[in-house]
């Protein structure tokens, strides 16, 4: 009988956690459609443009987030030495950023007018800030 109830306990853990990446996975895929939604909406995007624009952005965002993945949990540096260090990986990471945005703009000049190449990162930081906002409400909540 404990046994049983072993076995009957790993499988619906395991099912939880498989049922939780499928969530996960679409709670993520919903922040996206959010996002380009916004981005349509304040850049004036058009249909036509869309089409085009929004497979570009797709593997853009794909590129971001691996990026900013591979880094590793903060933790608080026990020395100068080791700030210096978190320091300075913060910053190969943002230039390592820098570099993906770079090689997206012209992609997305392909698509989209002038004015609105101008404005997209300025946008999507504007959006950034607010998901952050809220995960932080969330969070305190």
């Amino acid at each position: 009988m404990k046994q049983l109830m072993i076995l009957i306990l790993t499988a619906l853990v395991s099912f939880t956690l498989t049922a939780g990446d499928g969530k996960n996975g679409s709670l993520n895929e919903r922040f996206y459609q959010a996002k380009v939604r916004e981005l349509t909406y304040r850049l004036h995007i058009t249909t036509e443009q869309h089409k085009k624009f929004e497979p570009i952005y797709r593997a853009y965002c794909e590129e971001m987030t691996a990026l900013w993945n591979e880094r590793s949990r903060p933790i608080k540096p026990s020395t100068s030495t080791d700030a210096a260090a978190m320091a300075k990986r913060k910053m190969e990471m943002q230039q390592r950023a820098q570099g993906i945005r770079m090689k997206y703009i012209d992609k997305f000049a392909t698509v989209l007018n002038a004015n609105q190449v101008n404005r997209i990162y300025e946008v999507e930081s504007l959006i950034q800030k607010k998901l952050k906002e809220r995960r932080d409400q969330a969070r305190d909540q």
